[in-house]
This record gives structure tokens, sequence and C-alpha cells, in this order.
């Protein structure tokens, strides 16, 4: 098994990834730990955040949606390279480790994932987010529902809207009908753009009575 970024041999070929390449990924400098964009506060979180508050708590990525883990990405979503799946999740469970270590983070009770809507999944085969998830709650010795959160609608390609169009297009997406009462959660997605969906998701958990929702994503598109 060699390194799916440099393909040198790989020690434990499990990994996927070497760990000079996990060292030379792109870094985050500074950001804000709600929405995990740049700022230069002094304090962890940033103004806009302080400002208009998000209803998930802590948002942790590996890097900025560029190389070389934006094309794994497509790779995973678009040419069936699922097998990347487990070296992609662990990168994402070091970024959270490393933040544990740093601000004592708590484990979630329960992980679960962005739905994708039926008709895509078919179309795809499967839910990237929820490929991410599946190892990352074993690491965690957490339970994984994949099936706590509903998709109502399909909705229309984020990508392709204003910032107007994509809040109002995931407002009446999502639905969680479980009771959540005194649990807190950690939400999988591959990607976080504007955040808007996840926000809509977190405001459904925290109505279903979650204490704290912890976002965890590979990459977050620094707007």
């Amino acid at each position: 098994m060699r390194c799916i970024l440099c393909d040198m041999p790989l020690s434990l070929p499990h990994h996927g990834i070497c760990s000079q390449c996990v060292k030379n990924l792109p870094k985050f400098n500074k950001v804000c730990h709600q929405c995990c964009l740049p700022h230069s506060l002094s304090t962890d979180i940033c103004y806009r955040c302080r400002v208009k508050k998000p209803y998930w708590d802590e948002l942790i990525a590996v890097s900025e949606y560029i190389n070389p883990l934006k094309k794994l990405i497509h790779h995973l979503k678009f040419y069936n390279k699922i097998e990347l799946n487990t070296a992609l999740a662990r990168l994402m469970f070091l970024a959270w480790y490393q933040r544990r270590e740093m601000d004592a983070l708590i484990k979630p009770d329960l992980v679960t994932c962005v739905p994708l809507h039926h008709i895509r999944y078919w179309s795809r085969g499967f839910n990237q987010s929820e490929l991410l998830a599946k190892p990352i709650a074993r690491w965690l010795n957490r339970d994984f529902d994949p099936h706590l959160l509903s998709r109502k609608k399909s909705g229309l390609d984020q990508k392709n809207l204003t910032l107007t169009e994509r809040i109002s297009n995931v407002e009446t997406l999502f639905m969680c009908n479980q009771d959540l009462s005194h649990k807190s959660v950690m939400l999988i997605d591959d990607i976080v753009t504007t955040g808007n969906t996840i926000n809509v998701i977190s405001q459904q958990l925290k109505k279903c009575g979650a204490i704290r929702v912890y976002v965890l994503c590979l990459c977050r598109t620094v707007l």
C-alpha cells in the first residue's frame, strides 16, 4: 500500500496518507473556533459569530477547500473512489483530536451526518458524509445514526445559487424527530461553504433537545 498523495510506501497501510504528507497539508492560520473562518482578534470567537451566533457550537475543519484535499474529495464524490473514505476520515479525526487536546473538548454522545436527498443518493450510490462519519464514530466509540436527520425535498444545487438564495433553499430541507435531550451531537460533512446547511440542521437538532452541536468537516471554504 502506498500513500495516496506521494506514492511512497506506507508503514501503516490503513492510514492511506503518510505522516510527511499529513504534516505538509495546507494549514489554517488563526481561525474562529465557532465558524472556522480567519480572524485577527485575540479571542477564540470572531466578531461575526458574536454579532450573529450560529446554532452550532464549534466547527473543526482539516483545511481550506484547496488541493490536495479538494482533488481527493472530487475523486471520492464523482469518481466513486470510496476507498479514500478511511484516509480522509482519519484526517478529520486528527483535526478533532488536536482541538480536543487544546480546548479539552468532550466526546459527543452521538455522531450523525448531513443527509443526501434519496434521488441523489440513488444516482451516486452513497452519501460521502456518511462514509466519512462511520469510521469517526467507531474511533470515538460512539453510536452512529445516519438517519437521525431526514431531507424533505431535493432543493436546488447550492453551488449555483446566490447567498440569499442558498439561505432560502435550505430553510425547510431538513427535519429531526428524535428526542436528543441532554445529548451532544457531532455532525459530519465533507465541505462547509456558507454554513447555511449546517446552521439549519443544528437548529433542528437543538429544537429536539441537543445541548451542543459540534461540526466536523474535511474542508472549510474561506469566502
